[in-house]
């Protein structure tokens, strides 16, 4: 008879620390200073972008000829200061020559798929469970990564097209390396807008189809400013349960 008392004080013991019906305590991780803090859900973005090329043609900024782009992408958060981010990305590329008497000018059409890590530069401490926890509206970032590029340039010369310099034509394949920050602002606990500016080294100097024509040793680079609003793909069933001990 003690036996099934003693079960039936224990079950409910657990069921008290176990919370209400459906709650299940969210899996808890530790910086490396041992302060717990669980992940938080995924957030999916969208958004707009704008790219400034800096290649064999020009390196200014009025040289070059802006055009809205679109991006989509995920976010995940690894720890308060760090969050990996997978972007695919629409952008135009287009400018003209530093020197009118060359006369030279593209436009490209482009793709892009980067992986990025981003590094908050103060601890994300939403993410903590305990007494450090607080609200943080505003994270300002760091971000490096590495990507690839699909790329269709069209060149011309004073107005007149020009035959591509590759031999199978375009569109052509690179890597490229992204580096930059930005900042997030969060409206909700769902909702959040981000800023971010990326600079992008390649392995190709054929964003502009003008390599021979150009500078040949050389590289062409590009960066862009992007806009996006970010969505959290949590479940939302009611507040977490978070246990401040």
């Amino acid at each position: 008879m003690r036996f099934f008392l003693l079960s039936a004080l224990l079950s409910a013991n657990l069921a008290a620390v176990a919370g209400p019906p459906g709650y299940h305590a969210p899996r808890r991780f530790l910086t490396p200073s041992n302060q717990p803090y669980h992940r938080l859900p995924m957030r999916l973005n969208a958004g707009v972008n704008l790219a400034y090329y800096n290649g064999d043609l020009t390196n200014h900024l009025a040289d070059n000829n802006f055009k809205v782009g679109l991006n989509v992408g995920l976010a995940k958060t690894l720890s308060p200061h760090l969050t990996f981010a997978l972007d695919l990305s629409y952008l135009h590329l287009a400018a003209k020559d530093i020197y009118p008497q060359r006369g030279y000018s593209f436009n490209s059409d482009n793709a892009l798929l980067t992986t990025l890590l981003r590094y908050n530069l103060f601890a994300d401490k939403s993410m903590l469970i305990g007494p450090e926890h607080k609200e943080v509206p505003v994270l300002l970032f760091l971000s490096a990564g590495v990507g690839g590029m699909l790329f269709n340039p069209s060149a011309s010369q004073y107005g007149f097209a020009l035959s591509p310099e590759t031999k199978g034509g375009y569109p052509g394949l690179a890597a490229v390396l992204p580096v930059g920050g930005g900042v997030t602002l969060r409206a909700s606990k769902r909702l959040a807008f981000t800023a971010e500016a990326l600079y992008y080294f390649t392995t190709t100097d054929l964003l502009d189809d003008v390599k021979q024509r150009g500078n040949p040793k050389s590289n062409d680079d590009f960066a862009t400013l992007t806009f996006k609003v970010e969505y959290s793909l949590g479940k939302g069933k009611g507040k977490l349960l978070i246990h401040n001990d």
